[in-house]
């Protein structure tokens, strides 16, 4: 629930030019077995090459997050996170306390 609504908010902040940064947010579960899911933007399909002919790659997704050289930063993934982290710590403290409260029957 927590990472569903972080990536719809993320996605609402992100700078939209041709999609392909908006559609890299997404989530997956951990990879560990563990409860819990993965936030993640960038990757693939947002990595460009430095310039025409040069083998070096950036991923501009970090170039709008943090920025870069003539380029003011345009956060996106922090801000959300941010924005909500109070809200998903309080749920998750309701839930725990809600489970640990049926385990001892009342």
């Amino acid at each position: 629930m927590n990472a569903a609504e972080l990536v719809a908010d993320q996605k609402s902040f992100v700078p939209v030019d041709d999609g392909d940064l908006r559609d890299s947010i997404g989530r997956s579960p951990l990879s560990s077995g563990r409860i819990g899911q993965v936030v993640f933007a960038g990757g693939p399909t947002t990595t460009r090459p430095v310039r025409s002919g040069v083998s070096v790659t950036y991923d501009y997704a970090l170039a709008q997050e943090f920025g870069r050289f003539g380029q003011h930063p345009n956060p996106f993934f922090y801000p959300a996170y941010r924005f909500k982290k109070r809200r998903f710590k309080s749920r998750i403290t309701r839930e725990v306390k809600k489970a640990i409260l049926a385990m001892n029957g009342k």
